[in-house]
């Protein structure tokens, strides 16, 4: 008998086969059922593998129907794997297979293997994410603002405090470019004179927008204009404002009801710094000019004063050593970073490239904010399924209760990018989408803070240059579970490659309309109804056409996409993905809804 001729039945993301669903809090049993018929003589073993453990083979009993059941507890967090193992007779040979999922960190239907080694594992993760992030955090939008490129508050409009060896702009309009050496270095640092002032000044349009957080990039001293090398964590940069200025920020704000969280950048300082100090512009011994420096121990030196390991190669970017006590007390202990920034009443933090700071520097970081802070958020630059994430050989645990609320949500600004350009089917976008929502716990998931584009990629404007696609983009960011974040002048049509280009300056006075208003539109629809921050996801596709529902209590919204140009008609019976809507919900569905070519449809299908 070939194995082809077993019928085999297994989907992790439906709870006839693993319930309950998605990530699991520890100490809850998880039921699996999987389903086996036509085999003789039929013996199933589920085997899971809690990581660092090694392996638990369990038998599965039959509940008669071809259906076997066995059932798992895990009491600590972390990742579990799991796969099934099929043994029957093939005449009067005992043949084996093995039945695990599609991919790596990706659940849903079964792949089915002869050897034990080429099958991939299902994931659960096992959390104690049982404090969610604030509420204010996860009914917000927000908005992210490189300072330089934003607004210059001054009336006269002159530059705060240039600095040495850099050039200004000549004009508000100029394109952004750097001037590099042979060996990609930048030579000087380029200036348009955005400062925290102009924020201020433009609070009443970004509330209007219907803006409730303002990510800010970095705003401490250092020589760049990005500000990611750091300076002085202690000192707003000289070119921004002051601390006066800050604290006005926050307080003009929080009339708004608006929240601003800062861009904290722990893993590396600048070459540049009082901490490094290559140049000698402080006047305090840095670790890079002595021994003897009391930051010396903050950096790791391979030769002495100018080899060191610095961020990805960078040598003006030098890593510190985030265990050694001195620094970690500096950013994190009494009167420290962390403590003074986050007591002026600041919403939270976004980590820089928390995928490459300890765990329990990301804890201490969490603990030092909350204990002088109501409701902070912290989040984590992540690029990839933060649920798996391995850095430097390490798992990573961000996402398992103690550390991040929320990661940013690259994986969301790539799926909807592939998709309608057509580099990937809706079939795809369903399963990368059902498996984030499967591997993530549901606070995470709820959390996370979804973009379209950032200072480090492509503008979306540049990505998706056909409006009627790029308002399929817009849609689904404001419809989709998480946290909407808008890059400054994404909603003003700017276009813009990778760095410097997706970095120029916000045209004020020359939006273009038509791009404003469709983010106007969108934001609008998300204020309509809990549905879309707090409801329900259950997605689903029907040939090349993908879609959500959005539940929540009464409320039903009906999201479809046809990125195509014809025109298609969805039939919900065709439609793949929707066993899991309640009774109630799916009487509210029609037979069929028609869909215009290039399009985004949201219908309001609730319960009356």
């Amino acid at each position: 008998m070939n194995y082809r001729d077993i019928n085999i039945e297994y989907n992790s993301f439906s709870e006839q086969h693993k319930k309950p669903f998605g990530a699991i809090c520890t100490g809850q049993e998880i039921d699996f059922f999987i389903r086996v018929e036509d085999a003789k003589d039929p013996e199933i073993t589920l085997v899971i593998e809690r990581e660092g453990h090694g392996e638990q083979h369990l038998k599965m009993t039959s509940t008669g129907s071809g259906v076997y059941h066995s059932n798992y507890c895990a009491h600590e967090s972390g990742l579990c794997f799991y796969f099934f193992i099929i043994s029957y007779t093939d005449y009067d040979y005992r043949r084996t297979i093995y039945v695990g999922s599609p991919g790596h960190g990706i659940g849903g239907e079964q792949v089915i293997k002869e050897n034990r080694w080429d099958i991939i594992p299902y994931q659960i993760t096992m959390h104690n994410y049982v404090e969610p992030s604030p509420s204010w955090y996860k009914d917000a939008i927000f908005y992210q603002i490189f300072v330089d490129r934003f607004y210059n508050g001054n009336e006269d409009q002159k530059i705060n405090n240039p600095k040495k060896n850099s050039f200004l702009y000549a004009t508000w309009d100029d394109s952004p470019m750097y001037i590099k050496d042979n060996l990609n270095n930048i030579l000087r640092w380029d200036f348009f004179g955005g400062n925290l002032l102009g924020v201020i000044r433009k609070l009443d349009y970004l509330h209007e927008l219907g803006i409730g957080g303002i990510y800010l990039n970095p705003i401490f001293k250092s020589r760049s204009n990005h500000k990611y090398d750091t300076g002085d964590y202690l000192v707003i940069d000289e070119m921004f404002g002051n601390e006066e200025i800050f604290r006005m920020l926050i307080s003009e704000a929080d009339k708004r009801g608006i929240k601003i969280v800062l861009d904290g950048v722990f893993n590396h300082v600048g070459a540049d710094s009082r901490y490094f100090n290559a140049f000698g512009s402080y006047p305090e011994l840095g670790g890079a000019e002595s021994k003897d420096s009391k930051y010396y121990p903050w950096f790791n030196f391979f030769n002495f004063p100018n080899d060191y390991e610095s961020w990805w190669g960078v040598k003006d970017l030098p890593n510190v050593n985030e265990n050694e006590p001195s620094y970690r007390n500096f950013i994190v202990g009494k009167d420290g970073v962390i403590e003074k920034w986050t007591r002026m009443g600041i919403g939270g933090w976004r980590l820089d490239v928390a995928d490459e700071m300890p765990d329990d520097f990301i804890r201490e970081i969490r603990t030092a904010m909350e204990a002088v802070s109501e409701n902070p958020v912290l989040i984590g630059e992540v690029w990839e399924d933060a649920s798996n994430k391995i850095a430097y050989g390490q798992r990573r645990r961000y996402l398992l209760g103690d550390e991040i609320h929320a990661t940013m949500n690259y994986p969301f600004k790539d799926g909807v990018i592939s998709f309608i350009n057509g580099t990937s089917r809706a079939r795809d976008l369903y399963t990368r989408f059902m498996s984030l929502k499967e591997n993530y716990p549901r606070e995470a998931f709820y959390s996370a803070l979804n973009n379209l584009g950032t200072h480090d990629t492509r503008r979306i404007f540049t990505e998706i240059p056909d409006f009627d696609k790029l308002y399929i983009a817009i849609g689904m960011l404001f419809t989709f579970p998480g946290v909407p974040c808008i890059y400054y002048g994404d909603e003003a049509g700017m276009k813009g490659e990778t760095d410097p280009y997706n970095r120029g300056p916000y045209p004020w006075g020359k939006e273009k309309t038509q791009i404003t208003g469709a983010y106007s539109e969108m934001i609008r629809l998300r204020k309509t109804s809990n549905a879309f921050s707090k409801g329900d996801f259950i997605p689903f596709y029907q040939e090349n056409v993908f879609g959500y529902l959005r539940l929540y209590e009464n409320d039903c919204y009906l999201v479809a996409v046809n990125r195509d140009p014809e025109e298609f008609r969805l039939v919900i019976n065709d439609v793949i993905g929707l066993e899991a809507v309640p009774e109630e919900f799916r009487k509210c569905l029609a037979d069929e809804y028609p869909l215009s070519r290039a399009s985004f449809s949201c219908m309001n299908i609730s319960k009356k």
